[in-house]
């Protein structure tokens, strides 16, 4: 056991701060705060405001990510991170994403009112964009940190609606022209943690308040296309039938199979249409699109070629023209033990219930893991409802997932990795 404060968190100064950001949503679909929209500007002006009372010096990098800074002790050392996001899905939830942004507002609280100044300069950072969008390039701010984003495709973004990303990024401070300059410098930065909601029912189940992330899963997203015949639903023989939305029904139940062959693996199909969408007409065109994820690489691989070889397969065997392509796949990110070590013993020390857990959900963390160390904790999801209005988390679970991070902040900045 070493001499570092055990500090503890404000369940009602977290409880505030959540209830505070998820004012800014459409009023009408309760909980939404698309990126870039009215109500992304307001949050993160309040985040900003939030940040600037607590002392920090914030800055708006060219991707749009808000970072507030805290002065470390040494300025030579590396810049230790903390943070999540707070744009959401559309009737989304009140604490995705949104719990490691105030938790790490809170960890500058504990440390401002404990007189603990780090080493290591501190910075709480706000990415943008993480939810999917439109333009395609979510994780948005976090994909830039990681040099992930190719900034004449970024210019080139245009909205359904007409509007250019570039011109939403100026909204809210960025600089597409500068995209470049947005991405972290290894040499400059130690770690970053991100305190996030589990998103499933794992903890909730095994009643665990703290979860320590081995790994985090990555989706591969593919599409596929089938071309029949449309009909009259009534005069065409079963027979005579190349019916576009049978086949990709098929392909819908092959996802479900392949996933479930794998023992670390999900499969789902989301986003499914079909034309000419008549109840008396046979459909002659369907397009879906399908993610499997996991956190094993050989894995993933095996199961794209499977899923590839069975979409022609049904093609073949129902009179229908196919098509398939993989969108694109992430690798799995591994956490490093030297980071997983430090967030075990803070937990230990803390005294919570905890375990390693795998996070099945993709996050911020997982694309800054190609540039810098990467460490994430869960707190349990109710029922495990996320990406719902239904989404809930107690706030004294949060407080004591802030409380390890916390501790796993001053470890990181005493011990380093």
């Amino acid at each position: 056991m070493d001499d570092l404060p055990l500090l503890q968190a404000s369940p009602h100064r977290l409880e505030e701060d959540i209830l505070a950001l998820a004012r800014f949503t459409q009023p009408d679909l309760p909980y939404t705060r698309l990126a870039f929209s009215p109500e992304d500007r307001q949050a993160r002006q309040w985040v900003v405001e939030q940040m600037r009372s607590l002392g920090l010096a914030v800055r708006i990098d060219p991707a749009g990510n808000i970072l507030g800074r805290r002065e470390g002790q040494d300025p030579r050392l590396p810049v230790l991170m903390t943070g999540s996001h707070i744009d959401t899905v559309r009737a989304g939830g009140r604490f995705d994403g949104i719990v490691g942004v105030v938790g790490a507002l809170e960890v500058v609280r504990l440390f401002n009112e404990a007189g603990i100044v780090t080493y290591h300069p501190l910075e709480v950072v706000v990415f943008t964009c993480e939810e999917p969008t439109a333009y395609g390039f979510s994780p948005f701010g976090s994909r830039a940190m990681a040099g992930q984003l190719d900034p004449a495709q970024v210019l080139r973004a245009v909205f359904p609606d007409g509007r250019r990303l570039a011109d939403l990024l100026k909204d809210i401070g960025g600089d597409a022209d500068h995209l470049a300059e947005a991405r972290l410098d290894p040499a400059r930065t130690l770690c970053h943690l991100e305190l996030h909601i589990e998103q499933g029912a794992v903890m909730e189940r095994q009643g665990l308040q703290v979860g320590v992330v081995t790994a985090i899963a990555a989706p591969c997203r593919g599409v596929a296309r089938f071309v029949g015949r449309a009909d009259h639903a009534g005069a065409t023989p079963m027979s005579e039938r190349a019916d576009a939305l049978c086949a990709a029904a098929e392909l819908v139940l092959a996802v479900e199979r392949i996933a479930r062959s794998y023992p670390d693996m999900v499969g789902t199909v989301g986003f499914l249409q079909t034309h000419p969408n008549m109840v008396n007409v046979i459909p002659g065109r369907t397009e879906l699109h399908l993610e499997v994820r996991s956190t094993s690489p050989e894995d993933l691989v095996a199961a794209r070629q499977a899923l590839q070889r069975e979409a022609y397969a049904i093609a073949r065997r129902r009179g229908v023209e196919g098509d398939f392509a993989w969108l694109y796949c992430d690798e799995p990110v591994v956490i490093p033990s030297s980071v997983r070590h430090h967030l075990e013993e803070a937990c230990q020390q803390v005294g919570v219930r905890w375990a390693p857990i795998v996070s099945r959900a993709s996050h911020d963390s997982a694309r800054l893991a190609s540039v810098i160390p990467v460490g994430m904790l869960f707190v349990p999801s109710h029922r495990g409802l996320s990406h719902c209005p239904e989404e809930w988390t107690d706030f004294e679970q949060i407080a004591t997932g802030v409380s390890v991070l916390a501790l796993a902040i001053l470890r990181l900045d005493r011990y380093g990795l």
